[in-house]
């Protein structure tokens, strides 16, 4: 059994902001309509991502894997999109009982996964209500 160890920087997906609540509580809050999250005709919120494996191998981290949110074949072909790694992983295997780090995690497959640009925050932006 393999499995990836997986770590997100959620302010790196489209749409994400960190606010400081009114009631001075930290947060990232999502906005749906700059995001790549699309709603769900029963009310849910899902976000699609990619683990893809690292071209030359593990990096410096041992991460073997890097995470994105993905593009369109149209999107990849114009380049009009620039999306960003949001994370990184790592591929353990079960040998026995535990997991254990992978010594020859597999190749990465071919991909080009351009960069996005920062988003501007508005004032409005800046206060929820919790």
């Amino acid at each position: 059994m393999k499995k990836l160890n997986i770590s997100i920087n959620l302010l790196q997906l489209q749409g994400a902001t960190r606010l400081k609540s009114q009631s001075g509580k930290d947060c990232i809050v999502i906005d749906l309509a700059a995001s790549r999250a699309k709603p769900h005709q029963n009310g849910k919120v899902y976000l699609n991502l990619e683990a893809i494996s690292n071209r030359d191998g593990e990096d410096q981290y041992g991460n073997s894997h890097f995470v994105c949110e993905p593009t369109t074949k149209d999107e990849r072909e114009s380049g009009a999109v620039k999306l960003p790694i949001i994370g990184n992983g790592k591929e353990w295997t079960n040998e026995g009982t535990s997991f254990k780090k992978m010594d020859n995690p597999p190749a990465r497959t071919t991909r080009n996964i351009p960069r996005a640009q920062p988003q501007q925050e508005s004032e409005d932006d800046q206060s929820i209500p919790f």
